[in-house]
């Protein structure tokens, strides 16, 4: 039985979670708090929802603007009266937005925790109702951190991943997976069981949240590319706005150095626009091909232990905060998004 706390923040964003379907389309629902309604049919009002419409997208739509208002509107809320935060989101970026707000907002003193549906609310089987659940649970046994929360189809638990290294759902089950290989912790039974990827405590005191002023402003940009063979970098030309390339290396951390996909060319025109090739990702101590040396050698720079979606949102806040040393702060571990 979840009982004893304040009210809970629900910012809606779109997505599937608040979308209906009609004549076999999926549209969004302007305010829609349908999983909201069905969750209190189902469980009653042991939990205080106080409900907002932020965005109203559908999540493949999402812009980096999309972040700031987020992020923002969080930043300039007193939420001293609220025990944590839901944001509903879409599931094609949930991943993406799960990495941006664990950086951003990971200095809370509440927990945050996203959310999606793999079916509109109203749909049999959908897990949106589940995910909402889960998401309370959370905010019920954390302090802080932000999370994500989804059942993935066939599972009869909700997966709680830290929001810093869950990774995009694949394309055949449609199941969402962390870095490292395991979910942060198991819902069964309205009770949280940790998996040991860190505990409770640890998962909150190595927290070292980003310090800035003012609002988040994201008009700097990243280019984020993933290595295929063929790929013709002859092909890339990088516009003004762009302070950083991040290249998706191949499994080993590789990276093509001849022909029309050479990462070297990339280089090239990235020092000649003073915008940094950053690499994602590398494992500490272990042997390094000779190509990935030689991009290295020739100014690269290996980022470690991070997945694709935090190496992408980590490096797109550096680039637009006043951070001189950048290398250093992708060195640095913000929300234990460096996996161990």
């Amino acid at each position: 039985m979840i009982s004893n706390m304040k009210k809970i923040l629900v910012l809606m964003t779109g997505g599937t979670i608040g979308s209906s379907l009609n004549d076999g389309i999926i549209s969004v629902k302007k305010d829609s708090c349908r999983a909201v309604e069905l969750y209190c049919r189902r469980f009653g009002n042991d939990v205080q929802f106080h409900t907002a419409g932020l965005l109203n997208i559908l999540s493949e739509n999402l812009d980096k603007q999309h972040w700031e208002i987020i992020v923002n509107y969080l930043r300039n809320t007193d939420l001293s009266g609220y025990s944590g935060v839901i944001i509903t989101h879409g599931s094609d970026t949930l991943s993406y937005s799960s990495a941006m707000m664990s950086f951003c907002l990971c200095g809370l003193q509440l927990p945050v925790v996203l959310t999606a549906a793999d079916l509109v609310p109203d749909a049999p089987g959908s897990n949106a109702v589940d995910d909402l659940r889960g998401a309370v649970t959370v905010i019920q046994n954390m302090l802080g951190g932000v999370y994500t929360v989804y059942k993935n189809p066939g599972d009869e638990y909700c997966s709680v991943y830290l929001a810093s290294r869950i990774t995009e759902a694949d394309r055949v089950r449609g199941h969402f997976t962390s870095a490292d290989g395991s979910p942060f912790a198991l819902i069964r039974d309205d009770k949280m069981y940790f998996t040991g990827t860190a505990s409770a405590q640890e998962a909150v005191e190595r927290l070292h949240p980003i310090a800035f002023e003012g609002d988040l402003s994201l008009k700097n940009d990243v280019l984020m590319l993933r290595q295929y063979p063929g790929m013709d970098i002859s092909c890339i030309r990088l516009c003004s706005s762009v302070r950083a390339v991040l290249v998706i290396t191949y499994h080993s951390s590789s990276g093509c150095t001849e022909g029309r996909g050479s990462l070297l060319t990339l280089l090239a025109e990235c020092r000649k626009r003073s915008a940094g090739l950053y690499l994602a990702s590398f494992p500490e101590n272990a042997s390094l091909y000779e190509t990935s040396d030689t991009l290295i050698n020739n100014g690269a720079v290996p980022l470690r232990h991070i997945s694709n979606e935090a190496a992408y949102a980590k490096l797109l806040l550096a680039v637009n905060l006043p951070i001189t040393d950048i290398s250093g702060f992708m060195e640095r571990e913000v929300c234990l998004e460096t996996i161990r």
